[in-house]
């Protein structure tokens, strides 16, 4: 009795053993299946704005860990490489022709466009462009209605606008000395595409619905192009930062603390990130336009420094790409 009992209690012990190490070895292999939380229909093409850049000396991104980030869930990404400095149009061409060869090299039919700043206006060029090629359009601080602060410069004396224009240029100079690349810039031509009235008339030129018709209101989440005899539903959303000061450690809050000031004083509420008015920046379907974050810290700059208890913009994209993957994007 006493073999028997000892006979079954080493099966026991032993079919133990083999179960907890399958689970174990099941646990690890399903951990180790990559994540597709981010992996779209659809190829992410980020835009970067005004003064922008695909990335410094080859490791740098002006998207800082963005595409790292949505790469590691399973999307496949890539940032765009405009002008710095040009207009909208000049740099809607420039995105155009990148999104061509992005899509001949993924073998898709459409990006997903993320765009920050002037961005946001050049991706609405191309979607009015070539609507079949753009499945959808999302905007971080858009100037859709301008900003004052290209009103403030073009109002300025001319010796100092051009001074000011020959400074951005050679900023744009240098940004191209430390990519490796060199595009055609006109900062007069980009800055007056941000104002009040050089927005006015693209607007007029290229009318996109996701524009909303009241100040704090949403625009048309989604909107029809007909190009070529067929019909292009192109999905729309946004979101905005409305603090210009938020961090001592970021090197830029002098510039945007003082930008954000240009603001109020052309009569604006104080909902700004130091660049760009929140109303201006509301587009399609508002998915936020009150981050507390300033207009670097909507693309994780500078190295990531954000304000105190400030929500982390990676993990604000990682879930938007979940979004646009479970919409079918």
């Amino acid at each position: 009795m006493k073999e028997k009992c000892a006979v079954f209690y080493r099966g026991l012990i032993v079919s133990f053993c083999i179960f907890f190490g399958f689970s174990v070895m099941a646990f690890a292999m399903g951990s180790s299946q990559p994540s597709t939380y981010t992996q779209t229909k659809y190829p992410i093409m980020l835009v970067h704005g005004v003064s922008g850049f695909d990335d410094l000396l080859g490791f740098y991104d002006y998207w800082y860990k963005f595409p790292d980030t949505l790469k590691k869930d399973g999307a496949t990404v890539r940032c765009a490489e405009v002008s710095p400095w040009n207009s909208i149009e000049q740099r809607g061409e420039d995105l155009l022709q990148q999104i061509k060869q992005f899509l001949a090299e993924t073998g898709k039919t459409k990006v997903n466009l993320i765009a920050h700043s002037q961005g946001s206006p050049t991706s609405r060029y191309v979607a009015y462009m070539r609507p079949d090629l753009v499945a959808s359009i999302t905007t971080i601080a858009g100037p859709h209605k301008g900003t004052p602060v290209g009103d403030f410069l073009i109002s300025t004396p001319n010796a100092v606008e051009g001074l000011a224009y020959n400074i951005l240029e050679l900023e744009g100079q240098l940004i191209y000395f430390f990519t490796g690349n060199s595009i055609e810039q006109d900062a007069q031509a980009s800055i007056y595409s941000l104002s009040s009235e050089g927005i006015a008339q693209f607007n007029q030129t290229y009318p996109c619905a996701g524009v909303p018709v009241t100040k704090n209101g949403e625009g048309a989440y989604s909107e029809n192009y007909t190009f070529n005899g067929q019909t292009y539903n192109i999905k729309y959303f946004s979101w905005t930062g409305t603090n210009s000061v938020t961090n001592v450690l970021d090197p830029l809050e002098l510039l945007f603390g003082a930008m954000g000031a240009v603001i109020n004083l052309y009569g604006h509420e104080p909902a700004n990130d130091g660049a760009v008015p929140a109303f201006s920046a509301r587009f399609g379907q508002v998915l936020r336009a009150d981050y507390p974050w300033n207009h670097a810290d909507e693309v994780n700059q500078v190295c990531g420094i954000l304000g105190l208890l400030a929500p982390d913009p990676l993990s604000v994209v990682r879930t938007h790409a979940n979004r646009l993957k479970t919409m079918g994007l």
